[in-house]
């Protein structure tokens, strides 16, 4: 008798251990059935267009920690702007250390709320003032079908012409709406607004100290919101910056406010869109020169982002009918259970279509 409850003893615990992952081997009272597991055959396409650049943000489930959530920012498909439908181990895969995961993924919906934050950043420099009224109109009208979309979304807006001049924190379109039209033309974006304001003027003030600048620099823009502004970690959410300029990103031969050090920053951590009235010449619109005169699209192209070009005084723009609208509005939670919650990881994102393909690698990562 003694033997029999020693194997079966042996039985059990063999049992337990061996319980595959999709069980929770952490030992928490959890269900992730409806997460298919690993698939078993697939191999991962290799990606040979690389005009796609998955981006997302990684999380924890609460109560479930081997639930690992990604706020993936949706993609569309360059030149014709389709947004991807994404359908897991078809045309969408994950790694997790070389293991091909199986995962659930949600579409966002009304129904499916991801979050997002999404800053404006906006040369207000005197060349912008044909396009200044049309732009602060369509971040408005944008903002607000953002929040009809399904999306849980805050915005924030940059004013930039060379130093930071003006910004406000996170907040409702409402509340943008009523920083943007305080004035008119460039000056919209112009002093600091929100209950932090004197924060930000502060933060501005520091924020180019023992640093040059020169002129127009959509990076700065883009790294004073990075290193300022009060992003929600707590709820995952998605990073979306998109930058409004007619200038070439001048950084004044300072590698510290060069698009390839924002690049470097920001990459695999928020996706930044470009819209850019500066012209249809783009080959030839500068003596394109690293450094000094760099082409502000570069900074979408290192992110995932889209470009979009406009007329010089952004007649008719509607930033609810550009690809960046369809790219946020196709994101997608993406669910998979992890083998360890508690240790890092090398996560490969790999998107393959006809038409576009491209992935992602992050490596050390820790949900």
């Amino acid at each position: 008798m003694r033997k029999y409850f020693t194997l079966l003893f042996v039985l059990l615990t063999f049992l337990y251990v061996g319980c595959n992952k999709e069980e929770n081997p952490s030992g928490n009272n959890t269900n992730n059935t409806d997460i298919p597991a690993d698939p078993t055959g697939i191999v991962v396409p290799a990606t040979t267009l690389n005009n796609l650049l998955p981006t997302a943000s990684f999380a924890k489930t609460s109560g479930n920690p081997n639930r690992i959530q990604l706020n993936l920012t949706g993609m569309v498909i360059p030149g014709t702007n389709t947004a991807i439908n994404l359908v897991a181990n078809q045309n969408f895969f994950l790694t997790e250390d070389n293991i091909v995961q199986g995962v659930k993924l949600t579409k966002v919906s009304t129904g499916s709320k991801l979050a997002a934050d999404v800053v404006f950043t906006v040369d207000n420099s005197g060349s912008m003032g044909e396009e200044a009224d049309s732009i602060a109109a369509s971040i408005v009208k944008f903002a607000k079908a953002l929040e009809a979309s399904g999306l849980d979304v805050k915005f924030a807006c940059v004013g930039y012409y060379g130093y930071i001049n003006g910004a406000i924190n996170f907040t409702t379109a409402a509340k943008l709406e009523e920083f943007l039209n305080r004035s008119y033309g460039t000056s919209r974006t112009e002093q600091f607004g929100g209950p932090d304001s004197a924060k930000l003027v502060a933060a501005a003030q520091n924020f180019h100290k023992n640093h040059g600048y020169y002129d127009e620099n959509g990076v700065v823009g883009v790294l004073f919101a990075d290193s300022v502004f009060t992003w929600r970690t707590n709820i995952n959410a998605q990073r979306v910056i998109i930058n409004f300029t007619d200038e070439s990103t001048q950084p004044s031969n300072l590698y510290e406010w060069s698009t390839d050090w924002m690049c470097k920053k920001l990459q695999g951590k928020a996706t930044v869109h470009t819209v850019w009235s500066g012209g249809n010449d783009t080959a030839n619109a500068y003596n394109w020169q690293t450094l000094y005169n760099e082409r502000p699209w570069d900074m979408s192209k290192c992110t995932g982002g889209v470009v979009t070009l406009i007329p010089y005084n952004a007649q008719g723009l509607d930033l609810s009918k550009l690809p960046i609208t369809g790219a946020l509005t196709a994101s997608y939670k993406v669910e998979f259970v992890t083998t360890n919650p508690n240790v890092p990881h090398t996560v490969v994102i790999t998107v393959k279509e006809t038409q576009a393909d491209g992935k992602q690698t992050y490596t050390n990562v820790t949900y």
